[in-house]
């Protein structure tokens, strides 16, 4: 009976050896590819397409909330169509197409991950309003 149970934990622990050499290997490979993922090598051309899709979609998500037939009145929407600014070193920016001017804080880069924004703000310019240095000054009387 002794005889049996050391051949039993020497084959035990020689199979778990063998076993856990195999999935140390896979453990290696989710690292890897977990890195990758997080951090994507793009070239330039993919940033920027990347950046326009997202812009684009963002307004258009988020004007669709306030037309009554979005689909038509956003049909023609193409980034060219946007004036886009980035505030220097983050993920925050400022977009403004026709008359709407929008401030977007996006979770992570728009340039390298397709993603949505975070947080929004729309604002709509009223016809005729004139954003010039005095425009919102008060007149002083004497």
């Amino acid at each position: 009976m002794n005889l049996f149970f050391k051949i039993f934990l020497i084959f035990s622990c020689s199979v778990s050896f063998i076993y856990s050499q195999q999935n140390a290997g896979l453990a290696e490979e989710f690292t890897k590819l977990e890195d990758h993922l997080r951090n994507p090598k793009l070239t330039e051309e993919q940033k920027k397409k990347n950046f326009e899709s997202n812009m684009v979609s963002s307004v258009r998500s988020t004007l669709s909330k306030r037309f009554a037939n979005p689909k038509k009145e956003l049909k023609e929407l193409k980034f060219q169509d946007l004036q886009t600014e980035r505030r220097e070193g983050t993920n925050s920016f400022y977009v403004k197409y026709k008359n709407y001017y929008f401030q977007y804080l996006f979770p992570v880069d728009p340039e390298t991950y397709v993603t949505s924004p975070s947080e929004e703000i729309v604002l709509e310019k009223p016809e005729g309003l004139d954003l010039g240095s005095n425009a919102h000054k008060e007149e002083k009387k004497n």
